[in-house]
């Protein structure tokens, strides 16, 4: 019996593996398509290949998705694309277009390769103002938003908190949501055709084990140590907030275990909050090489709290300025008092000769330098008129003294915040928590605090300052303290860290 070679077997065979390898190779080289999202529903739109930065799609293929007649002009070499009435132009090697009579910039230039041509991705929104329709190009999520379809940008933010965990989603722009939980998993539908999810770090896994979006909805998959979910009832059609409820295991560890935890199962008891935007008007406060000033940044941060804590508390919030106006310290106190506010926060940005100093600082007033702590011993009867005649006798404080009843409580608010801030990865002071006889608190007659959010005169604090995402970290780091601190504030539990 012959037996044949084989030879040509082996090479066969080497011949297959090879073009497996190619095709793998080639594969792994194209990138993913693009979704297109309109009135028709989603389709996907393949981009031939990516240049740097820059994606490129075929002319024929957008043709076809559009369908828009194409044909070459064989007089100047280039291509035409009919739309509508118009035409739009095309030259190789060119990196502007004539659109509908105008030149249109292009972010990388036309290319010819053999019959095909390619464009960059932007060249859609050459096609828009002709296709009288809308065209939003979102490279970073791969998508295409046609016309009026609704595709929000989902924000997803996580942070830890006494009970577990905390998930917060903004949406650009805001649309109405439902929430529902099935066991592990909690379906959040919004109207929308579709979702920009953008990307969530920080998350522990056994608190939140996945997040991911299907058509209009995103699905939260919790993690092992979640027992309950608890939805934050808010009429800002711009977020969603979810409170994961873990077990003991899952609860975060504070800087200060002596740090009294507190009970935020009683909402309610914080109805006004005073925000003190520090310095104003001439008195500018401190400066940053760059210019930035200190009145600049505290009325900045102050506008984004108070908003922050309208929309997601429904508490109501009073500035003690809302412009570049000069307010004199007794009339910040005052202010606070005559409203019958439950909080008195007071924002300021520091300053230093040395130029390595940097990080926030909380500071609550120290009530070692005042006589009558504590105690009303020291403050005279005064004789006040009563409706219907005659006068009755009441204690009053005078108000270099109104805070004294209050300083234990506004060192735990004042603790608490400092362990936030630390928990948020934001660089602090050497001393984080400080006591002091500071002017501004003394004559606020509930708890009250003094947050230096920075020094102007480090460069990387001054950079923070002067940033909008600064602005929106701090904020939602105070609101998360004024969350818990609605069921009361305990006394301190030690002192100040002076």
């Amino acid at each position: 019996m012959e037996v044949l070679p084989t030879r040509p077997h082996r090479v066969v065979v080497s011949a297959l593996a090879l073009a497996c390898v190619l095709l793998i190779g080639l594969a792994a080289q194209t990138p993913p398509p693009y979704l297109v999202i309109g009135s028709e529903g989603t389709r996907p739109l393949p981009i031939a290949r990516t240049s740097g930065a820059t994606d490129l799609v075929a002319l024929d293929v957008v043709a076809r998705f559009f369908e828009l007649p194409l044909r070459e002009d064989t007089r100047t070499g280039g291509v035409v694309l009919a739309v509508r009435a118009q035409r739009v132009v095309l030259t190789a090697g060119q990196t502007t277009v004539s659109a509908g009579g105008r030149l249109v910039s292009l972010s990388a230039p036309v290319i010819k390769e053999g019959t095909t041509w390619l464009v960059p991705i932007d060249f859609l929104r050459v096609l828009a103002p002709l296709l009288e329709r809308a065209i939003d190009i979102r490279r970073a999520s791969r998508l295409i938003v046609l016309g009026t379809a609704s595709v929000p940008r989902l924000t997803p933010r996580f942070e830890r908190t006494a009970t577990g965990g905390r998930l917060v989603v903004t949406l650009d722009p805001g649309v109405a949501a439902r929430v529902t939980r099935d066991g592990s998993l909690v379906t959040v539908r919004f109207q929308a055709d579709a979702l920009d999810l953008g990307p969530l770090s920080g998350a522990p896994p056994e608190l939140l084990a996945n997040i991911r979006t299907d058509g209009g909805t995103l699905l939260i998959d919790l993690g092992p140590a979640v027992t309950n979910v608890r939805e934050e009832e808010t009429r800002d059609p711009a977020r969603v907030t979810l409170d994961f409820i873990g077990t003991a295991t899952a609860a975060p560890v504070r800087p200060d275990p002596a740090m009294p935890e507190p009970n935020i199962d009683r909402p309610g008891t914080l109805r006004t909050i005073v925000i003190d935007p520090g310095h104003g008007g001439a008195d500018v406060g401190s400066r940053s090489a760059a210019g930035l000033e200190e009145k600049q940044v505290t009325l900045a941060m102050a506008q984004r709290l108070k908003a922050m804590l309208e929309s997601r508390l429904g508490v109501r919030v009073i500035l003690t300025r809302d412009s570049d106006t000069d307010v004199t310290i007794d009339r910040r106190a005052a202010l606070a008092n005559n409203n019958k506010a439950d909080l008195f926060i007071s924002l300021h940005a520091n300053g230093s000769p040395v130029p390595s100093m940097r990080g926030w600082q909380v500071q609550s007033l120290d009530p070692a330098d005042y006589d009558a702590v504590g105690s009303s011993d020291g403050f005279a009867a005064q004789s006040v008129p009563v409706v219907g005649g005659g006068t009755r006798a009441i204690d009053t404080v005078p108000w270099q003294l109104a805070q004294i009843p209050h300083t234990a409580r506004s060192l735990t608010l004042a603790q608490w915040l400092a362990a936030r801030l630390t928990e948020g990865g934001l660089p602090s002071h050497p001393t984080p928590v400080l006591q002091a006889p500071l002017r501004v608190l003394v004559g606020a007659n509930m708890p009250a605090v003094l947050l230096e959010l920075g020094f102007l005169t480090h460069a990387d604090d001054a950079q923070s300052l002067g940033s909008a995402e600064f602005y929106t970290t701090v904020a939602a780091i105070i609101t998360s303290v004024i969350t818990e601190a609605r069921a009361g504030l305990p006394p301190a539990s030690g002192g100040g860290g002076q």
